[in-house]
């Protein structure tokens, strides 16, 4: 497995941890003030009980606990169990066997229901009142399973938008690690086998000026990929530099080096930074060069326009560079890399860059201002 896919793995799942560890803290917080809005609640109806049942007298016995009576049936609706006990006097017993003895306050199970019980027992006028309220907790328990539901799907939900994020962004930050390697291996490849092979000796002039020649080009590749990494750097960092620049000076120095292209300039001054500009143009121009016999450089108020004769563009791969996805190294070789350094450069300035090809018109890279 590639190492940054092992990081990938690490972070998401430290991402998971935290994800799913707050969720289960909140699910936690919430149920501890619910289950106390219940003890609440289910206190206050008890004092309720217990202040009717403490005015049983045995000269209104029978009102009394015909009152206790009416309470309780209520309290039965909302699945609420009760028991009221005046000295050795029961008035009211709903209170099933399981809940017959037990601690002040607690929650037991009965017949795979939960319930929450509270128990008093206290002297009112000289006769000792005792209540016991049972009241079932299932509304409470469907809220929580409901509520655990909705917090597993939104951290399945956010876990995999956090994934899929991590996993492009993690590729993407890898992928030109891989380009770069590439890019690098094949001028390094030429200097030390041409190295090599001048160390073999007995060699002709002819021999060894060639072999100093593939020497030489092979260290300006190495040199241009490495302008090229430094180039994308600072363009990254937001390292650019704003000025009033000669594009017709640019473009000058471009048919020199490439003598075989047409131009048009019809702009003179753009803004912009020099460097960047000049990279952008030498890169557009190479891909050119590199896909087609004939090449034209044309500049003017709306923009940078590269033209050139060769192969129609891959639709997929047209759209692809239009959309703005990242450009595969397998599809687009060693031209990927530079590519995607006119995007960042266009971006920089606030441009536009866009591809059109076509059998009849040809393949257009164009890169409008504003």
């Amino acid at each position: 497995m590639q190492i940054w896919k092992k990081n990938f793995l690490s972070v998401y799942a430290l991402f998971l941890i935290v994800i799913y560890g707050g969720l289960l803290f909140l699910e936690g917080y919430i149920s501890q003030n619910e289950t106390q809005q219940w003890v609440r609640h289910a206190r206050n109806n008890e004092e309720s009980i217990f202040y009717l049942a403490s005015g049983l007298k045995d000269e209104e016995l029978n009102r009394m606990s015909m009152n206790l009576q009416n309470m309780a049936e209520k309290h039965l609706e909302e699945d609420a169990k009760i028991r009221v006990r005046v000295d050795a006097y029961t008035a009211v017993d709903h209170l099933p066997g399981a809940f017959e003895k037990g601690k002040n306050v607690q929650i037991k199970t009965w017949k795979k229901e939960r319930y929450l019980i509270i128990r008093q027992e206290r002297d009112a006028g000289g006769d000792i009142v005792e209540v016991v309220y049972a009241q079932n907790l299932k509304d409470l328990s469907r809220t929580r399973r409901k509520r655990m539901w909705i917090f597993a799907a939104a951290g399945l939900i956010f876990s995999g938008m956090i994934g899929i994020f991590l996993y492009y962004t993690m590729r993407r930050i890898n992928r030109p690690v891989n380009q770069i390697a590439h890019e690098l291996r094949t001028p390094l490849t030429g200097i030390r086998g041409y190295a090599e092979y001048i160390m073999m000796g007995k060699l002709g002039e002819e021999d060894l000026l060639f072999a100093a020649k593939q020497i030489i080009d092979s260290a300006k590749s190495l040199e241009d990929v490495t302008e090229k990494l430094l180039i994308m750097g600072n363009v990254k960092e937001g390292a650019v530099g704003t000025g009033w620049v000669s594009l017709k000076k640019l473009v000058g120095q471009l048919e020199e080096k490439y003598p075989d292209i047409q131009t048009d300039c019809r702009i003179d001054m753009i803004n912009g930074d020099e460097t960047l500009i000049a990279c952008l143009l030498e890169n557009l121009t190479a891909n050119a060069l590199d896909a087609g016999e004939r090449v034209r450089v044309t500049a003017d108020e709306t923009g940078i326009y590269v033209w050139n004769d060769g192969k129609t563009m891959d639709q997929r791969i047209l759209k692809a560079v239009n959309r703005g996805q990242e450009l595969v190294g397998t599809r687009w070789g060693r031209h990927g890399y530079g590519i995607q350094i006119c995007r960042e450069i266009a971006l920089a300035h606030g441009w536009k860059l866009s591809y059109c090809s076509s059998e009849e018109e040809g393949t257009t890279a164009a890169c409008r201002f504003g």
